[in-house]
């Protein structure tokens, strides 16, 4: 259920922003595309047409002789949206996702507290297997070496897949938006600042002492290593399953009863944790409170391959010098910079090409010139706008998984009553 609220939640809130705005009626219209899509069961042809429809609202956004031809699309248009509703779009899709995983994770919590006393009346949401990154590497592995879908946790590597793609779509526009664990450092760190606001490196950067510069290249030299480690721990989790691991020893994993309890190992990690899970717990909650994005900065290796990805993204920030303040009148303008949570200095660059770069727009919302930064493709062409980013972030998490799930491609083939055995268990599994 918890998933089917999420999509009644998720699927209107897209919609409605991609058709009308905020008009009464379009929420209206929504609400009964909604209402047939699931009357028809979900039906992957369902699906499509919405996201036909979604492709026919952008071709005449960009292409307005489209919406001359016809009418009715220019009707359909949304209102403009300004730079600064970029903040306002992120928010309320962040909270909306978070909303997702957490009644998830309620659920989840029911379902695994029903487990130790046989069969559970609630059923298992399916996208706790999104949080088993190392599982999800190797059903990447079994898909391209031998063309296997797994079917154990089919969820995990279906969000895997769909989190690339949109970083090729907007670089890690996943890690900026969607994240629930970026989004949670986020609110930690601003809690933190507003709980003890001293940030003692800032202030000797910003300093007039003679020993300030030295400082800034130290902390400088130690920002550049430490975020050396996500790559390094994406290069270990590289190397222990698509070279470490043969293909037989593939097949035995994913066809063992470890594999097939790989969520409810996670579950005893979180719930009964041991010392060691406590004091890497506090220290990445520590870390996180100190520096900003901080766990998705040095230590996230999904965060690193997205950002491997995101590299191809034709959608990068580029900054405009016909219309930046800084090249028209000569203002010592940086308050791109100064909103950027990765400090990326988007004043002095025409392309971002940073690697930290998780195009969550706060730049371009800051920007006081308008039109001067946008994430664009190649010469400025194709502006990405705050609408167009929410239907991007609602079509690639919400409506390409409901069309894997038609598919038959989502739901786990784990019977409960093999899930109870396992469960009695779980200390004795072994791994292959």
């Amino acid at each position: 259920m918890s998933e089917w609220l999420a999509i009644g939640i998720a699927l209107p809130v897209g919609l409605w922003a991609l058709v009308v705005g905020q008009r009464v009626w379009g929420a209206l219209l929504t609400l009964g595309l909604l209402l047939v899509a699931w009357g028809l069961t979900l039906a992957p042809w369902v699906w499509a047409v919405l996201a036909g429809v979604t492709l026919l609202l952008l071709a005449a956004e960009k292409l307005p002789n489209l919406s001359v031809r016809f009418p009715v699309l220019a009707r359909l248009m949304p209102p403009d949206h300004k730079q600064r509703h970029w903040n306002r779009w992120r928010t309320a899709t962040q909270w909306l996702l978070v909303a997702a995983m957490a009644i998830a994770a309620l659920q989840y919590a029911v379902y695994m507290w029903q487990l130790g006393d046989g069969v559970p009346d609630v059923a298992r949401p399916n996208i706790v297997d999104a949080f088993l990154p190392v599982a999800a590497a190797i059903q990447l592995k079994a898909l391209f070496s031998y063309g296997l879908w797994d079917s154990a946790h089919p969820a995990g590597l279906m969000m895997l897949l769909v989190a690339l793609l949109l970083s090729v779509v907007v670089k890690r526009g996943f890690c900026g938006w969607a994240c629930p664990i970026g989004w949670l450092g986020e609110q930690l760190y601003q809690l933190r600042r507003r709980v003890l606001p001293v940030n003692a490196i800032e202030r000797l950067q910003l300093s007039d002492r003679r020993w300030s510069k030295a400082v800034l290249w130290l902390t400088t030299a130690v920002d550049w290593l430490l975020r050396a480690v996500k790559y390094a721990l994406l290069a270990a989790m590289i190397n222990l399953v698509f070279l470490g691991m043969p293909g037989m020893m593939v097949m035995r994993y994913l066809n063992g009863a470890y594999h097939q309890a790989a969520d409810m190992k996670m579950w005893v990690m979180f719930s009964s944790p041991s010392a060691p899970t406590l004091v890497g717990i506090v220290s990445i909650v520590a870390l996180a409170a100190v520096r900003r994005n901080g766990f998705c900065r040095y230590l996230c290796p999904y965060g690193a391959l997205m950002a491997i990805v995101g590299a191809f993204s034709p959608l990068k920030i580029r900054r405009d010098t016909d219309r930046c303040l800084r090249n028209t009148k000569g203002m010592d303008c940086d308050k791109c910079q100064r909103a950027c949570p990765s400090r990326i200095n988007v004043h002095l660059v025409n392309t971002v090409h940073s690697d930290e770069c998780n195009s969550c727009q706060r730049c371009v919302s800051a920007c006081p010139s308008r039109g001067a930064l946008a994430s664009a493709l190649p010469m400025n062409r194709i502006k990405l706008t705050p609408l167009a980013m929410v239907v991007i972030i609602v079509v690639t998490l919400f409506v390409i998984p409901l069309m894997g799930a038609g598919l038959g491609l989502w739901n786990s083939d784990v019977t409960d009553q093999i899930r109870v055995m396992l469960w009695q268990n779980i200390d004795k599994l072994p791994m292959f």
